[in-house]
């Protein structure tokens, strides 16, 4: 059976901040030295409502910029989405997140249990795109936007369990940006 995302919810119910989505708890503490970084953890549930529940937990992250939060959000519900339709059932029935700002980058992580994950792995990850004929759409596509969007993005297979991380760029400091120029204005055009 194909999934399908259910009816969104109202952005917000009455009452409830970006970092508490119903039932979870967003878990924030200092890692490192003080000031050096931020990291926020979050475990999700099999299950396609988690979507949301990672929207809002990227949201809550105070410690990232509204650009650096897009671009979590953005990669991240690829990677989640390819778990819940790809890699199902998962063992133990949860996926944990981890979003940290390191001095030099930004990660974040996916940590779970999938029978098949080892194999996807062991064939160097994301293929590269291919047109599937019977359900007439591309596939592998979010693979490549998300290889963009990050520095980097690592599969590693485990034994107990398996993990996915990415590193992005951190945005400019704002006082290193120069507010005369946009931030990618090197950039050619067409």
């Amino acid at each position: 059976m194909p999934w399908s995302a259910p009816e969104r919810a109202p952005e917000r119910a009455p009452g409830r901040t970006p970092g508490q989505a119903p039932g979870r708890t967003f878990v924030r503490a200092p890692e490192g030295k003080a000031g050096h970084g931020s990291a926020a953890r979050l475990v999700l549930e099999e299950a396609p409502a988690s979507v949301f529940a990672f929207e809002d937990f990227i949201d809550a992250l105070d410690f990232l910029s509204h650009r650096e939060r897009d671009r979590l959000k953005l990669a991240g519900e690829e990677i989640l989405d390819n778990l819940l339709c790809h890699s199902a059932p998962l063992e133990g029935g949860g996926i944990a997140v981890r979003a940290a700002r390191r001095p030099d980058c930004i990660a974040l992580s996916f940590f779970f249990r999938s029978p098949g994950f080892a194999l996807f792995a062991s064939n160097g990850g994301a293929p590269l795109p291919i047109f599937d004929p019977l359900h007439r759409r591309w596939r592998g596509i979010g693979m490549v936007m998300c290889k963009n969007l990050a520095r980097s993005i690592s599969f590693r297979p485990g034994s107990l369990v398996d993990r996915i991380f990415m590193l992005f760029a951190p945005e400019p400091d704002e006082a290193q940006a120069r507010p005369d120029r946009p931030l990618y204005a090197d950039v050619p055009t067409r």
